[in-house]
């Protein structure tokens, strides 16, 4: 009896700790799904959004721009080229050098520049002496003005060539006074022009282009720029959405996996008290139960008596894989186990319970490579977790459907399953977790250290409601070769 009370009492320092240790395990655990856990989360998600296609619509700006400026650029190397090449074969250099007073007239110079608005897309033409002055202008009304503040013009009086587009609805110049009315947006270009040997600028031309296919082309790259990076910016924030969504999945798994290592921890060292003060016990009513079976006694109570040193055995068995199963490390399976002799020795011993709930055994389709690589004591420790809890969902008597086959995978899955009630969404979602359950007198670790159990050997153990009713529990375990 002081064993016995030991026994019983040592599990109590780690069960209240265990009941303290899971409290705190819980509450760390709801912080993945607190509310400030998903605020940051969504601050986070808004801010990546937020500067990715910042980043994308500047980028896609900045693409456009430069595309654009370079093919103006270029449109306005040529048109220099080929105005410079006009003054330098008419001879139209002396138009610029001249006095106002020994300038040839407009008409004069009219028959050199007229030229110029034979060009394609071109719609008007000005031409500046050194000092800022129109000398020539396809607006007579420009002849003889200058104008202030013309930075442009002063460029191209540098050498410089900056072409730009101009909309008359946008920006409005007494030099663009007189330009068609059905033209809406244009290239302006102030075209330095260059003396003889190209040592210095001797004046300026400028010119009004309409040039429609270029300016489609430049709308359409620009759309095209801020249509793609949106695209890029649309499909990376997808990608980092993914990433973070795997990587909180992951982490959250991992958790969960970190959660129920603590908690297997706990029954760890309940174990372990557990197993301390049983085996003495035991091991004093398996000596007294073989005492017993030497003596000359009735062959009836012989066979009870040797029972007793069998289930004795059985329990140091399950104590063993008890422990075992609780292990932080897995261990490489290297026992055997056959299946069919275990579901056989399961079903005799619940034998009594059965008959005494009226509840009848069905075997189904049995057949297939019969050898797992498991433990036996373990692999029957989990079908007995299996049995108990349906024979005990079926207090009113029922039917157990018991059958087993090869799997894909090389694996055995062993079905059971039982008309019981089934369970609600409530009790599916706390299947598996230790210490939760919803059986007054239960502990709510079997079907927990069931799992760890199959999956220590590289199995599973998943449990669903039935079609019509009761539960289905899928057990299956690697086949040995």
């Amino acid at each position: 009896m002081p064993e016995l009370a030991n026994m019983l009492v040592l599990p109590a320092a780690p069960k209240e700790r265990q009941g303290r240790e899971y409290a705190a395990m819980q509450k760390h655990h709801s912080l993945h799904e607190s509310p400030q856990y998903v605020r940051v989360l969504s601050i986070f998600i808004l801010a990546s959004f937020a500067a990715i296609f910042a980043t994308t619509i500047v980028l896609s700006t900045y693409m456009a721009s430069y595309m654009k400026r370079q093919m103006m650029q270029r449109d306005a190397m040529v048109s220099m080229e080929f105005l410079n090449s006009i003054v330098h074969v008419e001879g139209a250099e002396r138009f610029f050098f001249f006095e106002r007073e020994l300038r040839p007239t407009a008409g004069e110079m009219g028959e050199v520049f007229e030229h110029i608005l034979q060009l394609p897309e071109m719609a008007r033409a000005n031409i500046y002496s050194l000092s800022g002055e129109v000398i020539w202008s396809s607006d007579p009304a420009l002849i003889g003005r200058t104008f202030d503040d013309n930075e442009e013009l002063s460029g191209a009086l540098r050498g410089e060539l900056h072409p730009a587009i101009a909309s008359l609805d946008f920006e409005h110049k007494i030099e663009h006074a007189g330009l068609p009315d059905d033209v809406e947006e244009f290239v302006e270009i102030y075209v330095p022009i260059w003396s003889s040997d190209g040592t210095s600028v001797i004046g300026a031309i400028e010119v009004y282009k309409t040039p429609t296919t270029l300016l489609a082309v430049l709308q359409d790259i620009e759309r095209l720029a801020q249509v793609g990076a949106l695209l890029a910016g649309a499909v990376l924030f997808a990608a980092l959405i993914s990433v973070v969504i795997y990587t909180m999945r992951t982490l959250h798994w991992q958790e969960k996996r970190l959660v129920e290592a603590e908690r297997l921890a706990v029954i760890g060292e309940m174990a372990s008290a557990i197993a301390h003060g049983l085996r003495n016990p035991l091991a004093a009513i398996r000596s007294c139960a073989e005492l017993v079976a030497e003596e000359k006694i009735e062959e009836s109570t012989r066979q009870t008596v040797l029972d007793i040193v069998d289930q004795v055995d059985r329990l140091e068995v399950w104590i063993r894989s008890f422990l075992n199963g609780t292990r932080a490390e897995p261990q490489d399976a290297v026992d055997t186990a056959h299946v069919d002799v275990i579901i056989k020795r399961c079903i005799e011993s619940f034998r009594p319970q059965l008959l005494r709930h009226n509840i009848e055994v069905v075997l189904g389709r049995c057949d297939g490579h019969p050898i797992a690589a498991a433990g036996s004591g373990e692999m029957e420790q989990v079908v007995n977790t299996i049995l108990a809890n349906a024979v005990e969902a079926m207090k009113n008597g029922g039917r157990l459907h018991i059958n087993w086959s090869n799997a894909p995978g090389r694996r055995i899955a062993i079905e059971i399953s039982d008309t019981g009630p089934g369970l609600d969404e409530d009790q599916l979602q706390s299947l598996f977790v230790p210490f939760k359950t919803s059986k007054p007198s239960g502990l709510g670790v079997g079907l927990a250290l069931g799992r760890r159990i199959a999956e220590r050997f590289g199995g599973t153990l998943d449990l669903r409601n039935g079609i019509q009713k009761g539960v289905v529990v899928t057990l299956t375990f690697p086949a040995r070769a």
